[in-house]
């Protein structure tokens, strides 16, 4: 199992790195900077309120369907009808909710097109996530990091076009980026349905809340933890845009240094989408998920922490390098932010062993603490510190989630614990502090220092025995000698569908 997901995280970051940073930077960033940090930050406000008010339209499904298809593939049949017809009662609910929550927050009727629109979105990945949990489920997982980047290739194009092609760029308005987004989210919803093509999956109208409701009951608890994270990972770009006199713009600023953040979080998330099937599988047969918890948490942990020291140390270059305007909230945001990278990846191996373990309620109970935290962190910081205190509030209570992660999952999933592998990690994490502040000549570029700083800490890793080369090149020699064949054990690779 450690073979297969060094095989296919290979795969997964190897596309990542091609497209998200191109959509990321060439597409989103260019969109803030031509329609202005005022008008994305509202955007960026709308769409935060919505992916908190996600959890009505996906209830945990496609968590609990990845997870639960790992361990029993012959449930797909059964559960596809019923759960496509539960996904389009709770889409109903949730455009309901979005609604009445524009409401109360005070927002004026002009803007409920554009916030109905971003969560008509918010619809359409919910349902492309359903899909590739099914995709995942079935253990095709090459096809689902594909499908992680589809509907990113298609805003390339769209968005590249109107955003760069003369006599376009010129008129190009926030609608634009939305409409784009809805395109690119249908053709993605085309091809992952073209992958399960042959799996029997058909629908059969829509059923009464009876036949829903067991499904429903089992995946709440999943339900909530989605909830609870999506609170405390962005109710913090919603509350500065309401709580700050001239929020839209604060929001807008806030957003510049947050953008980089959510990149980075990108490759963690699908690090933990691939997780969670591989630690279904591997609890539901009874194996032994230490191995795999042990490489992926020293992949993440070295990673996460090289980026983190490169990126706090220049985070104003950064800013002045990507946006028109470049104003210093935003780099000392972003010098905050970066290290938030280190507990999200935690909590995506922690958390993620967790749920494939279903050990929701008490997964539950630390994220309801944590979101408290936040809140009243938020209500306090942002109204005297501002674009700070929101920064500083993100660090505080993703490093408290990601230790209680830590601690739950080794008290509660039989995890064994290895004194060598963090007497390792504390010494790297002292390397990376120290080489943030080993002075660095002023006439070099800053990018030369940027990637010294960087390689410094990867060399540091590496001489530590913290990447995982040696399991990665005999990966690769095993599979020029029919490596597939040796993982008939394992969770099987991307079949014909």
């Amino acid at each position: 199992m450690r073979r297969e997901f060094l095989l296919n995280v290979s795969f997964l970051v190897g596309v990542n790195l091609v497209i998200k940073p191109l959509y990321i930077f060439g597409i989103d960033l260019q969109v803030q900077n031509t329609v202005g940090s005022a008008a994305y930050g509202l955007f960026a406000a709308l769409f935060s309120l919505t992916y908190i008010l996600q959890i009505i339209n996906d209830a945990g499904i496609q968590q609990y369907n990845s997870q639960s298809l790992s361990t029993d593939r012959s449930l797909l049949k059964e559960r596809y009808p019923l759960l496509t017809s539960l996904k389009i009662w709770l889409g109903a609910a949730y455009l309901l909710t979005c609604l009445a929550a524009s409401l109360l927050l005070g927002y004026h009727t002009a803007i409920w097109p554009l916030m109905l629109h971003v969560a008509a979105n918010q619809m359409l990945l919910s349902w492309l996530l359903f899909l590739r949990s099914n995709v995942a489920g079935m253990g095709m997982y090459r096809r689902d990091s594909l499908l992680s980047v589809s509907d990113k290739i298609w805003m390339i194009a769209l968005c590249g076009f109107l955003l760069y092609a003369p006599g376009w760029r010129d008129h190009f308005r926030l609608s634009h980026f939305v409409w784009a987004q809805t395109i690119s989210l249908v053709l993605t919803i085309l091809l992952a349905r073209i992958f399960l093509q042959g799996r029997g999956l058909t629908w059969k109208g829509l059923s009464g809340w009876k036949r829903h409701w067991p499904l429903l009951r089992q995946s709440l608890p999943f339900a909530l933890a989605v909830l609870l994270m999506a609170g405390y990972n962005r109710m913090d770009t919603l509350l500065l845009e309401r709580l700050l006199p001239d929020g839209a713009a604060q929001a807008g600023i806030y957003y510049m240094a947050f953008r980089l953040l959510d990149a980075l979080n990108n490759f963690a998330f699908l690090f933990g989408a691939l997780l969670l099937p591989m630690f279904a599988y591997q609890l539901g047969q009874k194996q032994d998920t230490g191995p795999l918890v042990s490489l992926s948490m020293k992949l993440l942990f070295t990673g996460s922490m090289a980026v983190a020291a490169a990126v706090s140390r220049f985070s104003g270059e950064w800013i002045r390098l990507l946006y028109k305007e470049a104003p210093q909230e935003a780099g000392t945001a972003l010098g905050i932010l970066a290290w938030v990278f280190v507990p999200v990846c935690m909590m995506y191996v922690f958390g993620t062993l967790l749920a494939a373990g279903s050990r929701m309620r008490i997964m539950n109970a630390a994220l309801v603490v944590t979101v408290v935290i936040n809140a009243i962190l938020l209500l306090v910081l942002i109204p005297s510190r501002g674009i700070a205190g929101a920064a500083w509030t993100a660090l505080v209570t993703q490093s408290g989630a990601a230790l209680a992660m830590m601690f739950l999952a080794f008290r509660h999933m039989d995890v064994q614990r290895e004194p060598r592998d963090w007497i390792r990690m504390g010494l790297f994490a002292v390397i990376c502090l120290f080489i943030l502040v080993v002075p660095i000549p002023e006439d070099t570029a800053w990018q030369f220092n940027f990637a010294a700083v960087f390689a410094g800490c990867l060399l540091a890793a590496l001489l530590l025995g913290l990447l995982p080369l040696r399991p990665f090149f005999q990966m690769v020699r095993a599979r020029g000698k029919g490596f597939a064949g040796n993982l008939q054990d394992a969770t099987p690779p991307d079949g014909p569908s």
